[in-house]
């Protein structure tokens, strides 16, 4: 059975990557951050650095691919910029640097981002070819996509010099359980159920945005390292060849996301809770119409022909059976 080291394997994606891929691979999660093994042993955990090359290279000697989830997100990125350089460029220059020196190391994949892309002045076909526009971001998320832009070039470079693969997965926001308290989607769940106003701000409030169910996202990492690992993969042509989207087609603005939570909540608690939507004014000049969202189309074909994906999750009904289980945990915990 193959080994496959997950770098940031503690973090949410990172984590959900590793209890699914223990079904086919064994596992080693290197993360700075503390973590419980787990009982039955078929995940390893090595505390690691990303930002020391020792650290990366001593955690990787034994594994034979490479996947890389560590990043320092917003706000903590903003906050802490040095830190947000050292771990997202510096550690992503140490892994790549890893991976190829290493005999056993076959390839990497990066979980990669769709805000590469920008979020303003979405039109046209949005495909791996689209190209980078970091500052068509808010300003919240302008470092935030450098850094991944940052992260899929070291990617690309070393994908030209090497024999090796690197590979981007570009994942669209991840809807799942346990994803960051500070999204969007977590904010409006976690509101609704208990009965308070869903606030998007009215600025912001018709910005497409792409989701992607966390599920597909284990499925289309599976797929990429099977394909790695079995060689199925050609060094043929340029690196943008070894990069796939993984995102649910449709975008959904952030009014869209509010209703969509508050219609579930109000419909699996059997209208026991009904939440207000509360549009706030936070000053700031609007920045999207509603139409937006119609002036751009995705294509994910790649997904099907590169790994094999026949069929995504809706996003919008991801988000409902998110707040399904949310509701059912708040029964259970009045129990």
């Amino acid at each position: 059975m193959n080994k496959i080291g997950i770098v940031g394997g503690a973090g949410f994606i990172g984590s959900a990557l590793a209890s699914y891929l223990s079904r086919s691979f064994r596992i080693k999660i290197l993360d700075i951050k503390l973590m419980l093994r787990d009982r039955e042993g078929s995940i390893e955990y090595e505390e690691c650095d990303v930002r020391r090359y020792s650290d990366v290279k001593r955690g990787l000697k034994d594994v034979e691919l490479v996947i890389h989830t560590a990043v320092v997100q917003i706000p903590l990125i903003n906050e802490a910029k040095r830190l947000g350089y050292e771990v997202n460029i510096l550690g992503t220059q140490n892994v790549c640097e890893v991976v190829d020196r290493s005999p056993l190391i076959k390839g990497m994949i990066l979980a990669g981002s769709w805000h590469v892309v920008g979020e303003r002045e979405l039109r046209g076909v949005i495909d791996e070819e689209f190209g980078f526009r970091p500052d068509k971001v808010e300003e919240r998320a302008r470092l935030y996509a450098l850094c991944k832009i940052g992260q899929e070039i070291t990617l690309r470079v070393h994908d030209e010099m090497s024999k090796k693969i690197f590979g981007v997965i570009r994942m669209g926001t991840v809807l799942g359980k346990g994803m960051p308290k500070e999204t969007a989607a977590a904010i409006f769940i976690r509101n609704g159920v208990e009965g308070k106003p869903l606030t998007p701000f009215k600025h912001s409030m018709y910005r497409p945005m792409l989701y992607t169910d966390m599920n597909d996202v284990c499925k289309a990492f599976e797929a990429y390292a099977t394909k790695i690992l079995g060689g199925e993969i050609q060094k043929e042509g340029a690196s943008l060849s070894h990069m796939v989207n993984v995102y649910w087609p449709e975008p959904i603005t952030i009014l869209e996301l509010a209703e969509t939570v508050r219609d579930a909540v109000v419909k699996h608690s059997r209208g026991k809770i009904r939440p207000e939507m509360e549009i706030v004014d936070k000053g700031q000049p609007v920045l999207f119409k509603p139409e937006n969202k119609d002036l751009m189309k995705v294509d994910v074909s790649k997904v099907k022909s590169f790994l094999g994906l026949k069929r995504l999750t809706d996003s919008k009904g991801t988000i409902e059976k998110l707040v399904k289980e949310r509701l059912q945990e708040k029964r259970d915990s009045v129990c």
